[in-house]
């Protein structure tokens, strides 16, 4: 970003020199920046359009229903002794039916986030590499002229109008404005540029995010879910006692713990990419009236 047809920056620099060459180089860098990121707008909101709060709210509500699907005891401690009572086991079986029918819920969203996200995910990330790589080439050109603005400072600061030159006042104050513009434009173009990198960082969350919320739920939620159902369904049939139906719950409160486990790590996955999701999409909202201001 050096401008090659600028006197060099040593002591020998003329202030309005340094003005012009500092305006010069934050201009190149805001040009080089503003076309990648105007054009990756649309791709952007795109990555933000997918929805994830569907599938958090089922996995809670299939957590709370599968930790309530327990076999209880509707007798008081004092009347136990005379065993479970078919109430008891209705309500279990009323229960477990119900955990077993929000399965559905979860997977529905599930697939939708697959069929949405995975074959775009490489070109997210494309997208975002592309808005970092540009951010990269702001700060450089940021940098350098912040240095060049310290040095013009440095000279400026001691110097005072000459009182037998009544125009050296207004060039002093005419050179100090120039100065403070191109501050107020650097510090808008360094914001900008940390905003852009935010929004790569965090658009690399979600990216992950998405693909290891869509690896628990093929995988360790399947599997438990799975587990838990084979033990579970034959203990809907009409007609079991009470005692068999206290017996085939606790032979299924191995498979019910495991569903459970699946069912908080894969509801912990999908707060934090929540989280993500909404700092990126603040993120991407900043960044857009940050191009507006430049």
């Amino acid at each position: 970003m050096r401008d090659q047809g600028d006197p060099p920056s040593g002591d020998g620099a003329d202030p309005a020199v340094l003005a012009g060459r500092i305006e010069r180089i934050a201009r190149a860098g805001e040009a080089a920046f503003m076309p990648v990121a105007v054009q990756l707008q649309d791709p952007l909101q795109s990555l933000l359009g997918i929805d994830t709060m569907p599938l958090l709210r089922a996995l809670q509500d299939m957590h709370h229903a599968v930790r309530d699907a327990q076999c209880r005891d509707a007798l008081p401690p004092w009347l136990r002794w005379l065993g479970p009572t078919r109430s008891s086991g209705l309500r279990f079986q009323s229960d477990c039916r119900e955990a077993m029918a929000l399965r559905p819920r979860i997977l529905e969203p599930a697939q939708r986030l697959a069929q949405s996200h995975l074959p775009r995910a490489a070109d997210f990330g494309t997208t975002l590499d592309r808005l970092v790589d540009a951010a990269d080439g702001l700060g450089a050109a940021v940098d350098e002229a912040q240095a060049l603005l310290a040095i013009l400072w440095e000279r400026l600061r001691p110097q005072r109008p000459d009182p037998a030159d009544p125009g050296s006042l207004a060039t002093l104050r005419s050179l100090l404005t120039e100065v403070d513009v191109r501050r107020e434009l650097l510090q808008r173009l360094e914001l900008a540029c940390t905003t852009a990198r935010d929004i790569g960082r965090l658009g690399r969350a979600v990216l992950a995010g998405r693909a290891e919320l869509l690896r628990l739920v093929d995988g360790r939620f399947d599997r438990a879910c799975d587990d838990w159902c084979a033990r579970i369904e034959p203990l809907l049939r009409d007609g079991l006692q009470a005692t068999q139906l206290v017996a085939g719950a606790n032979d299924a409160t191995a498979a019910r713990r495991g569903l459970l486990l699946a069912l908080d790590q894969l509801r912990a996955t999908c707060t934090r990419l929540q989280i993500d999701e909404q700092a990126l999409a603040h993120a991407f909202g900043q960044l857009r009236e940050q191009l507006v201001s430049l």
